[in-house]
């Protein structure tokens, strides 16, 4: 169950939006009023390249096709993967988040170093959370196939990373079926293509894992009340992602936390997107720019990482390449 679970920790922690096409639930935008969705649309319209997950950058000497991925199984990944298959195997390189030889080093080190996963000394989770609470997670963690007793010890930041994976999609998370990042690198070895990755196992469980454990229970909280839109929020994710309209799926998380939780909730997702999103960005793009220079190259993020003043697509933009979506 340790190794399951640190497979699925692995998978959760390089992403930022979870989805399956086995899950049903509504799309939440066919509520939304003229006016709830005119906000949306002129908070989605205020960043740039907020449409579109496939896209092309060219400069002489170099073109870097740029692929928003979803990290989740769905099998309407097939499409977005073919049209990407002929550049990546024409290509000099693939880039992407996370391989598989650092898949299998995050792996090693969860199962090595448990306690960045586990509780291993003082006061559990039944300890940490108010009783109503604790019993609240277990049960949504139960439906995870995740027995209590293992919940109970789990590190918070840990936690709240199993509860954004909704129940009816888990059975996939901790089978390891892969999203399209995994489909996009099966191309590439196929093909012969070099990989390469833009994060390292030190960097995430720094992103993830840094914060005190107090702090990490007010984030665990915010993941409980979150938790309440069920299925219908993983839903509207999804039909975002395969509209292509990345950056509102974005935007439509932070209008479901703001109705739910308030100020102290959208402080607390700005604080994420700096640093899930912007800082992340900010570090890829030191590396890109010796990575693709000279050379034709795929690169696989997830969609989220896409538009933004930080996105990959303006930093392509800032590097000279000249852009238009496939």
């Amino acid at each position: 169950m340790l190794k399951s679970l640190a497979s699925a920790g692995f998978a959760l922690l390089c992403s930022v939006q979870v989805a399956a096409a086995s899950c049903g639930g509504a799309n939440l935008l066919d509520s939304f009023s003229k006016k709830d969705r005119a906000a949306l649309d002129a908070a989605v319209a205020a960043h740039p390249y907020p449409k579109g997950n496939f896209w092309k950058a060219e400069k002489p000497g170099s073109t870097v096709h740029v692929v928003g991925t979803m990290h989740m199984s769905d099998p309407r990944h097939a499409v977005l993967a073919e049209a990407a298959r002929p550049v990546i195997e024409a290509a000099d390189l693939l880039i992407l988040e996370s391989t598989g030889e650092t898949e299998a080093e995050m792996e090693r080190i969860m199962v090595e170093k448990p306690e960045y996963m586990l509780i291993q000394d003082g006061p559990t989770l039944i300890d940490l959370l108010e009783q109503p609470d604790w019993l609240t997670l277990k049960a949504r963690l139960e439906d995870r196939q995740i027995p209590g007793f293992m919940a109970a010890q789990m590190q918070p930041w840990f936690v709240g990373m199993m509860l954004s994976v909704p129940s009816c999609a888990m059975a996939d998370v901790l089978a390891g079926r892969e999203g399209l990042d995994g489909t996009l690198e099966a191309t590439a070895e196929n093909a012969g293509v070099p990989l390469a990755a833009l994060d390292t196992p030190d960097i995430l469980f720094e992103l993830f894992a840094q914060d005190p454990i107090e702090t990490q229970i007010e984030h665990l909280k915010i993941s409980l009340a979150l938790d309440d839109d069920g299925e219908d929020l993983f839903a509207t994710m999804t039909a975002s992602y395969f509209a292509g309209d990345h950056r509102e799926l974005w935007e439509l998380s932070r209008i479901f936390v703001d109705k739910m939780l308030g100020e102290d909730g959208i402080a607390l997702f700005d604080k994420w997107e700096v640093e899930v999103l912007e800082d992340r960005n900010i570090l890829w793009a030191e590396k890109l720019s010796d990575m693709i220079s000279d050379k034709d190259v795929v690169i696989g993020v997830g969609a989220a990482h896409l538009s933004g003043e930080t996105g990959v697509l303006k930093t392509l933009e800032k590097l000279g390449y000249d852009l238009s979506p496939v």
